[in-house]
């Protein structure tokens, strides 16, 4: 009936032992009000911010990081930008 302790026909999504665990540290942490206003980028210009993005990683981590650049282009690339995942 069982198989590695699911029933035959369950997903990981459908037993309650694997919820979401993100959602779950979220309603544990505290944020500034801000971070939680939705971002609408359709009416930000990339172009404009990418240059001081690039500064601004190379000033704190104080050298240059294409992966951690990339992470934040493509989390700032999505539509619907989430300040908490970020």
């Amino acid at each position: 009936m069982t198989d590695a302790g699911f029933f035959r026909g369950t997903s990981a999504e459908q037993d309650n032992r694997f919820a979401d665990k993100q959602k779950k540290l979220l309603k544990q942490l505290k944020f500034a009000e801000n971070l939680t206003q939705k971002i609408d980028m359709t009416k930000v210009n990339l172009d404009v911010i990418k240059p001081w993005i690039t500064r601004r990683i190379y000033k704190i981590l104080g050298m240059e990081d294409d992966v951690v650049e990339a992470f934040v282009f493509n989390q700032l690339e999505e539509q619907k930008v989430n300040a908490l995942f970020i």
